[in-house]
């Protein structure tokens, strides 16, 4: 059984009604709980278990009546985040209720059964089924939810069954392999439609690889694409990936017609590990943002006109990460320029650990500058710092307090304070 207990306290600035002299500070009073239990081996001998997670929220800065007011807000909520009951025997794995899917397409929850079958020759296939979470389902969550759908659409309540499947090929000389195709409909529509092919390659040190393309079959084109190369050596690796990003959305969204246009983005990575407790990278970045949201439109003409933004943005990274006995600390400084103006972000973080006590002290600082090509009055340097302090009450609990600093230009202050609490037990 695991318990966790977060108290969140803030102030955020309200931007109607307010002037930079007479500021309005709305407060955010939240009490958040999660509960976790799970158990294993309820038949002898048998690998056949159950897993859950219960989370219960509460916001006291926020009354009821405002809340009702906007769509999707809510004061109090109790959602379930996964609850499953899963078995295992020989190269088979069931998994029963609600449970989380990820793969190279997205990650989603849904309510329903899982079934995997993977032979000692590395063949299997597998498939699943249900009604994909939402934020009208029973104890339900949006979080998962396609993007673009509002909390109060009509279709939001409606049930969407969700079913997909995959071939399989595992560890076949460190070769892995899938090829699977997924469909979800509303009120007998469909609302996503994907097939998705995934190869990677990993065997120890030397040349690995992972490649996956994620295909919309409603567009009938590419949404993602990902291919990296990896060499590793005993003091060094080198890593070259390519990507299109392209948002996932609900096809009842006027956005999945009106802002499908991907991400295309180049990646060159060279990490140094010498002798001793010094490790660095250096890598370059280069993108490209395809602003054609739909040639049938003609508006390609206006967005890539005289005076528009330019579509590309390069820039690198350099890093560098200490780790020593009880203290750790990295240092990570990004550059870019081009689409959406310079910007410059650096980020330093440490921590020390109390030996026996089991107290632990982490802090980061935080850095950046940007100049918004598209707004030249959303610029600015903005400024973070961080205080994460962590100590064990007993074997079973740990009391956490997280204090946070930001200043910027535009909420000149924002200061926030968290207080966690954790339990864990084994019975």
């Amino acid at each position: 059984m695991e318990a966790r207990t977060e108290a969140q306290a803030y102030q955020i600035r309200a931007w109607r009604g307010t002037t930079p002299e007479d500021p309005v500070l709305l407060p955010r009073r939240r009490i958040v709980q999660y509960l976790g239990l799970n158990a294993f081996e309820l038949v002898t001998g048998q690998d056949m278990g159950f897993e859950s997670n219960l989370r219960v929220w509460a916001d006291f800065g926020l009354p009821r009546g405002e809340a009702a007011l906007v769509d999707g807000l809510k004061s109090e909520d109790a959602e379930l985040l996964h609850a499953y009951v899963r078995y295992a025997k020989g190269g088979f794995e069931g998994r029963l209720g609600r449970q989380l899917y990820a793969d190279v397409t997205d990650i989603l929850a849904f309510d329903g059964l899982r079934m995997r079958y993977v032979s000692r020759l590395g063949l299997g296939a597998e498939a699943f089924g249900g009604l994909w979470v939402k934020g009208a389902s029973v104890l339900g969550s949006s979080v998962y939810q396609l993007d673009g759908t509002r909390e109060g659409d009509a279709t939001l309540d409606a049930l969407e069954p969700l079913f997909g499947a995959k071939l399989l090929l595992e560890d076949l000389g460190g070769f892995h392999a899938a090829a699977g195709y997924r469909k979800a409909m509303v009120e007998g529509k469909t609302d996503l439609e994907r097939a998705t092919l995934e190869m990677r390659y990993v065997h120890g040190l030397g040349v690995s690889a992972v490649a996956g393309v994620d295909y919309d079959l409603l567009q009938r084109k590419p949404a993602q694409v990902r291919v990296q190369a990896r060499w590793d050596k005993t003091r060094f690796a080198v890593s070259a990936e390519a990507m299109r990003l392209s948002p996932v959305l609900s096809a009842d969204s006027i956005w999945y017609y009106f802002a499908w246009a991907p991400r295309d983005e180049a990646r060159l990575r060279v990490d140094f590990l010498p002798v001793g407790a010094l490790r660095y990278y250096v890598q370059g970045i280069g993108s490209v943002y395809h602003e054609d949201l739909n040639p049938a439109l003609g508006l390609a003409s206006q967005v890539d006109g005289e005076g528009a933004p330019e579509s590309r943005s390069v820039g690198g990274a350099v890093g560098a990460a200490l780790r020593k006995g009880d203290f750790r600390s990295a240092l990570d400084v990004t550059y870019r320029t081009g689409f959406g103006g310079d910007q410059l972000w650096a980020d330093l973080t440490g921590g020390y650990s109390f030996g026996r006590d089991g107290l632990t002290l982490d802090g980061r600082l935080s850095f950046a500058r940007i100049f918004d090509s598209f707004n030249p009055r959303l610029g600015g340097n903005f400024y973070g710092a961080q205080v994460w302090a962590s100590r064990p009450l007993s074997r079973a609990a740990r009391l956490s307090l997280v204090l946070e600093q930001n200043i910027n230009s535009f909420t000149d202050s924002d200061t926030k304070g968290f207080l966690l609490f954790d339990l864990k037990a084994s019975l």
